[in-house]
């Protein structure tokens, strides 16, 4: 997202909104509810439109040509053209005996309301901009796309709703299929992932995460709805990985010290009975083994 206009309160942010909108442009407004909480103090510049990137070019250029468009002052049309607008207010030119200034340099007229007309205008404005920022600020679906190796193939999709990333979809082998999925929560930290690891087209490989942190992992090679391995992470680093026959019995356990492999057992005889103990070297060779003790 992309500011594309300040604007001086809610109303003027509001403006520029449906003018976008006609334009078949959605727009966002942020910085409205600020009014309700600033009183009498000045909150120009805090309230903002801001659109989708590949839009801003697009709507900065029709802001530019509504801000260039002229408009009376002032209803009024017997209003003299020398009306004093004060020291920085002198109108953009006189037509028809008119002044004239651009739509986002109009100033209010003094009209004898007073202090307390003033305030309650003023509160007015600011219950129905914080308002109007709500409705604008409801979730909406919306999808953005990353080339990074310029390709012509987005290598990955975001999809959010409202500002929140919910999803990314990655296309490691530019095939022009995803083959990463990763959920996020609405902290933005990542819930769960699936991984098409050999690029076949079949989500094969469920992650799980708790915080953002990786927990662990499952493989289901076969499709058959069962994993064939299993893998338990503790705070992000694995420490044991399970193979599992087509019954679910385990028939390989390996063992991990600081994300190294040290240990295991396996089913040497294919019985689908765990029966030999095996310990590793620091390069994940077998150091030795020993048979189990029956249980």
């Amino acid at each position: 997202m992309l500011i594309v206009y300040h604007a001086a309160h809610s109303a003027d942010a509001q403006l520029v909104r449906g003018l976008l909108g006609q334009e078949g442009i959605q727009s966002f407004v942020f910085g409205g509810a600020l009014e309700g909480g600033a009183g009498l103090l000045p909150v120009g510049g805090s309230v903002r439109v801001e659109v989708a990137d590949q839009d801003a070019a697009r709507a900065r250029e029709i802001i530019e040509e509504w801000q260039a468009s002229a408009v009376p002052l002032s209803d009024d049309e017997d209003e003299p053209a020398d009306q004093d607008f004060g020291d920085d207010d002198t109108p953009e030119h006189v037509e028809d005996g008119n002044a004239y200034r651009p739509l986002n340099q109009r100033k209010l007229r003094h009209t004898g309301t007073g202090m307390g007309g003033i305030v309650f205008a003023l509160l007015i404005g600011a219950l129905l901009g914080a308002a109007a920022t709500g409705i604008a600020m409801q979730p909406g679906a919306r999808e953005e796309s990353a080339d990074y190796n310029g390709d012509g193939v987005a290598d990955e999709r975001l999809f959010f709703e409202g500002e929140r990333l919910v999803r990314v979809q990655s296309d490691r082998n530019t095939d022009g299929d995803a083959d990463l999925v990763t959920q996020y929560d609405a902290r933005g930290l990542a819930t769960g992932a699936e991984q098409d690891q050999d690029f076949n087209g079949s989500y094969e490989t469920v992650e799980t995460y708790r915080d953002g942190v990786w927990t662990g992992q499952s493989a289901d090679y076969d499709g058959d709805g069962a994993p064939e391995r299993q893998q338990i992470a503790l705070r992000g680093v694995l420490t044991s990985e399970e193979w599992l026959d087509a019954q679910g019995r385990v028939i390989k356990r390996n063992l991990y010290t600081g994300g190294r492999l040290t240990g295991g057992e396996i089913d040497s005889d294919g019985d689908g009975a765990l029966d030999t103990s095996r310990l590793y070297d620091s390069r994940g060779e077998i150091q030795s083994s020993r048979p189990l003790q029956a249980q």
